[in-house]
């Protein structure tokens, strides 16, 4: 039987993980998330967007840590990562069944990603928009709502039946886990982009007709996925791998 005590110590290892790798993607993903937003609406190219969220990294990083535009992508990641971790220690510690747990942490996860990536994102559309604020149609939040789900599966619940499949097919056990948690998440976005797209368009221009949208996503899919492929990597790839081996040292306490 675990002591209080140790399942204290192996929540606090949840809470530094979580937060030791919210805090190294949110920059990236702050900055991708704001170029695409702005790609969408037309205030400036994709490519353009990256650069200059780069550069205002590089060269005032004291001031970017601070904005709306990081706090707001770290929240999200770091409740989106403690709220997994939180489940698999709990688990862990009553003996639940790893399908139970899967499907636990899938339900917690989508439900606290959902949310505040919804409210990130109605922020964020907001923030870099050209039109003046008003509130986000229903048709918008529904789109954002099925692209999380779709998200945090192939994060949470993909990565381990991936990893498993290779390991039958003679694959190193954690050559198959890297691979699983660094393909699943990025290979979604082939799906879940049109929505993303359509979803702030919406917004942007709530009188297109659906040939208007369809073609605006057609014109920005491929290159719009490529960046939420690179964001998605650092997300929940890197950031999974590293919060992966942070939640290592909780064998310390076991």
């Amino acid at each position: 039987m675990v002591s209080h005590q140790t399942t204290a110590s192996l929540y606090g290892v949840d809470i530094m993980a979580a937060a030791g790798s919210s805090a190294v993607v949110s920059p990236f993903i702050a900055i991708v998330d704001r170029a695409i937003i702005e790609s969408a609406n037309g205030k400036r190219q994709l490519g353009s967007g990256l650069i200059h969220g780069l550069q205002t990294i590089l060269t005032q990083p004291h001031k970017f840590v601070v904005t709306p535009q990081y706090r707001l992508v770290f929240a999200l990641y770091f409740g989106t990562y403690f709220t997994a971790n939180v489940v698999d220690t709990t688990c862990e510690q009553r003996s639940v069944e790893q399908a139970t747990t899967s499907w636990l942490k899938f339900l917690a996860t989508t439900a606290v990603n959902m949310s505040m990536c919804i409210y990130k994102d109605r922020a964020f559309t907001r923030m870099f928009g050209t039109s003046a604020v008003r509130a986000l149609p229903l048709l918008s939040y529904l789109f954002f709502a099925t692209r999380d789900s779709m998200t945090v599966a192939a994060s949470f619940i993909a990565p381990p039946l991936m990893a498993s499949a290779l390991q039958e097919r003679q694959w190193d056990e954690q050559h198959a886990k890297v691979v699983a948690q660094l393909t699943c998440p990025a290979a979604v976005q082939f799906f879940s982009t049109p929505l993303h797209l359509f979803a702030l368009d919406l917004y942007n221009r709530p009188t297109a007709s659906i040939g208007q949208r369809t073609n605006l996503v057609r014109s920005l899919y491929f290159k719009t996925t490529m960046a939420r492929c690179a964001r998605i990597g650092p997300a929940f790839g890197i950031g999974g791998v590293g919060n992966a081996y942070l939640r290592s040292y909780r064998n310390k306490f076991l």
